[in-house]
């Protein structure tokens, strides 16, 4: 990413094409998110904690090199490595469906969990980790973090870490603010709480769950080196694409990489 786009992004909230809520998703269970968020006690348990602590949360990367350090959004150019991340997710419909899918196909990836998705169900947490694949944090109710204070973004960062930890044994080291939306402050408070900001390349819109043909095609037409794909884990599009996906961009010379190896690459 070029110093002059960084430069934008984050002195500027960005809006890429913005993705629905998850629960709008089609495989996705329909909630109040707004009550939730309220009622939520491990959402208001993390806010006490980050308002005890105040003091030991300041600082962050500061200049503007420091937080190109806790971006990322592309690979090297060269090498045709691509990278596959999903958000929204764990969902009861799709997402054991994805592990199948990607395990069978030997491709790594990155998963990006709601909070309160991911305390609705457990099992399937841990099963993306008992898998082998990453698990990064999208926030804990699916807010826009850039309209947040800095104690509210802690605490939606934190809230969800805080359940990804209790079912996995670790927090996440990667994560996702919904709709992409990021400013300084954003990338600040992430990389506070040991969190990289990882933002993407190719975007094939799957959450409006286009006709399988369409979709595939704009999949292929987003291959390039060092792509970071979006997708969404609730499309039944993406189930339905995935695996042919895989097989052309293979067939093309693409090599499915981790986050880790895609940020190693670009160092």
């Amino acid at each position: 990413m070029s110093f002059a786009l960084l430069l934008v992004l984050l002195s500027h909230p960005t809006t890429p094409r913005r993705a629905p809520e998850p629960w709008h998703i089609e495989l996705a269970p329909k909630v109040n998110s707004a009550k939730l968020r309220v009622e939520a006690s491990t959402w208001k348990s993390a806010q006490r904690e980050v308002s005890a602590n105040k003091s030991r949360l300041e600082g962050g990367p500061e200049t503007l090199q420091e937080l190109r350090k806790s971006i990322l959004k592309e690979g090297p150019e060269t090498g045709k490595k691509i990278a596959l991340t999903f958000d929204d997710g764990p969902h009861l419909k799709a997402t054991d469906d994805l592990i199948k899918i990607l395990k069978e196909e030997h491709v790594p990836a990155t998963f990006f969990v709601v909070g309160f998705m991911a305390e609705k169900y457990p099992n399937l947490v841990r099963s993306i980790k008992a898998a082998g694949f990453e698990i990064g944090n999208h926030s804990y109710s699916h807010v826009t973090l850039t309209k947040l204070t800095t104690e509210e973004i802690l605490t939606e960062y934190k809230a969800n870490n805080d359940v990804i930890q209790r079912l996995t044994g670790a927090p996440a080291r990667y994560c996702r603010p919904p709709g992409g939306d990021i400013d300084s402050e954003v990338v600040r408070n992430a990389a506070k709480l040991g969190m990289t900001t990882v933002l993407w390349t190719a975007d094939p819109a799957d959450y409006s769950n286009p006709k399988d043909d369409l979709l595939l095609d704009r999949e292929v037409a987003k291959l390039d080196s060092g792509a970071i794909f979006l997708l969404h884990d609730g499309s039944k599009s993406t189930l339905a694409t995935l695996r042919e996906f895989i097989h052309v961009a293979r067939k093309k010379g693409y090599k499915f990489v981790s986050l880790d190896e895609m940020r190693a690459d670009t160092k």
